[in-house]
């Protein structure tokens, strides 16, 4: 035989081993995806047969979408409560008489999503301390609003908590 010719049977030969390589790599790979797969099968066949545990499933996966639509009915409810609840407070310190300091009188806005709720106010002087409540329905009210009250309802819509 010639050089030429032995040269091209042994490239073919290499060839072909790193077809059969490449192959025994693939064969490999989807044997193993396959024993993973029959692990999930077998486990699931000591539960019974494959067709009554995938019914299971099936069964099981129902009354988890039951569970997340009414979990999702709740969400809306607590959304409403949550728009009705009071969310938003505002605080207002202030000196009610120039003969007393320390900032003890104060108006606090306890308000809800709407804007609606009540301003408390309360005017301490050196003899007696005088407490009002005001109904407030979208940020104002039917009673006449002391200016420290205003300022306390605006910080409250605001989103501020509080300040001092």
């Amino acid at each position: 035989m010639k050089a030429a010719t032995i040269e091209l049977i042994v490239a073919l030969l290499g060839a072909g081993w790193a077809i059969l390589a490449a192959w025994l790599i693939a064969v490999t790979v989807r044997l193993k995806r396959m024993g993973k797969q029959q692990k999930v099968l077998a486990k699931a066949s000591k539960n019974g047969d494959f067709v009554e545990a995938v019914s299971k499933s099936l069964g099981e996966l129902s009354l988890l979408g039951a569970g997340l639509v009414e979990i999702k009915e709740s969400l809306s409810k607590f959304e409403i409560d949550l728009r009705t609840t009071v969310r938003h407070v505002g605080v207002v310190r202030f000196d009610a008489f120039d003969d007393v300091g320390g900032k003890l009188s104060f108006a606090v806005a306890l308000l809800n999503g709407h804007g609606d709720g009540v301003v408390l106010s309360t005017i301490n002087g050196r003899q007696e301390s005088r407490s009002y409540a005001k109904f407030i329905k979208d940020g104002d009210s039917s009673y006449n609003l002391s200016g420290e009250e205003r300022e306390a309802i605006a910080e409250a819509r605001s989103g501020d908590l509080v300040k001092a």
